[in-house]
């Protein structure tokens, strides 16, 4: 039977977002030298690469490689293990011009591979995906789906060749500068801070009022430069702020000054092969149970559940939360039972439809402002088991750019 692709799909996108933030440590660390696989990083370099090594690494991988300036020479095999005809050998195509920072390879507990690759790129993210889209749906690539932000594109691939490999291309805009300029008044004079511009979408890190009086501080690049509670922002760089959208918008032009540079990461998945029947799986549930946060949402829905793993955070445009659950209950069984938590919960199940052997709801608490989806299937690692994979985000909180 074909199985739906939407788990797969997901645990993409949640690798994804993990290798984003492992990236930009990287950068911020500078471990990455872009001087080829013989450029050994200077100074205190190795410190570095063990600290971003451990944010890649999370709590359940095992046998990452970090490759400075070069390709990892399993994404090679990866492609062309099985290749005879030298004509037929595969690459991933890259952006001309395009200077390769880093690139890692992982080796995840069920057997599938993780390779991302980081790369610098002059031009501005639209222009760029538009060239990525074309190269990655000419054979043997396909392009899956596009995804469009202002400040940032994903294209999601498959290969037709290797049905177990797939992927994403993440274009987002990398800022020319290092810094931006916030003048804040404080005490009756204005105040100049320097504050450390990432290649993330840019984000105060703070609340504000709406005449833009800082009420709360988050650890961050802004905190780190001097902001305090009861600061009231009027610039940044040379443009004046009196909004918390006249701020968004001001922090975004900061990035997007000066001539336009994209980073390009591309993360190419080779899912384990399926177990041969009869085989003995290799999963054990965790021996200690997790448990979700409080704050979690719809947490009667969840109960029940062995949690394999969560995520939650801030995003842009508000909140995130993520979790992947299993249970030896039947599916039916599980799905009832997550429907009826929902609905204790006082959540709105707004589309409820099988996908092959599988369930996906879409789910909303207007009240909370939360939306999301759960995917129910069985667990691809163990098919005693059944999978419960929950998205679920807000929406732009208020008072915060």
């Amino acid at each position: 039977m074909r199985r739906s692709t939407f788990l797969p799909a997901l645990a993409v996108t949640m690798v994804v977002l993990a290798v984003a933030a492992a990236g930009l440590i990287a950068r911020t660390l500078n471990i990455t030298t872009g001087r080829g696989a013989s450029g050994a990083a200077a100074g205190s370099s190795s410190a570095a690469q063990k600290m971003a090594e451990r944010w890649l690494r999370d709590d359940a991988t095992t046998g990452v490689e970090i490759f400075p300036g070069a390709v990892p020479p399993a994404l090679d095999y990866l492609l062309n293990g099985a290749v005879t005809n030298p004509a037929d050998r595969m690459t991933v195509p890259t952006v001309p011009n395009a200077r390769l920072v880093g690139s890692s390879f992982l080796k995840q507990p069920d057997g599938g591979d993780l390779v991302w690759l980081m790369y610098d790129v002059d031009g501005d993210v639209a222009t760029v995906a538009q060239t990525v889209a074309g190269q990655m749906d000419k054979s043997p690539w396909q392009v899956t789906a596009q995804i469009a932000q202002e400040t940032e594109r994903v294209v999601q691939f498959q290969n037709t060749r290797l049905a177990d490999v797939e992927g994403s291309v993440i274009v987002r805009v990398y800022p020319n500068s290092e810094n931006y300029r916030l003048t804040v008044s404080r005490g009756g004079k204005e105040t100049s801070l320097t504050v450390k511009l990432t290649a993330l979408a840019p984000s105060l890190g703070a609340e504000t009022q709406a005449n833009l009086t800082v009420t709360r501080v988050d650890a961050g690049p802004a905190q780190a430069a001097g902001l305090q509670k009861g600061d009231q922002i009027v610039r940044v760089n040379d443009t004046a702020v009196k909004s918390p959208g006249e701020l968004a918008a001001a922090l975004q032009g900061a990035a997007l000054s000066g001539s336009p540079r994209s980073s390009v990461m591309y993360v190419l998945q080779a899912k384990a092969p399926e177990p041969a029947v009869g085989a003995v799986s290799s999963f054990a549930p965790p021996r200690k149970p997790l448990a979700l946060p409080q704050d979690f949402p719809a947490g009667q829905a969840w109960q029940g559940l062995t949690v394999l793993r969560y995520a939650y955070g801030q995003q842009q445009g508000g909140k995130a939360f993520r979790a992947s659950m299993v249970s030896k209950d039947a599916a039916a069984a599980v799905a009832s039972k997550v429907r009826d938590g929902l609905k204790a919960a006082g959540w709105q199940i707004t589309q409820d439809q099988p996908q092959g052997f599988a369930t996906q709801l879409q789910i909303a608490n207007a009240a909370q402002g939360l939306a999301g989806q759960v995917a129910i299937d069985q667990f691809a690692q163990d098919s005693a088991y059944i999978q419960v994979v929950v998205q679920i985000q807000s929406g732009q909180a208020a008072g915060r750019p």
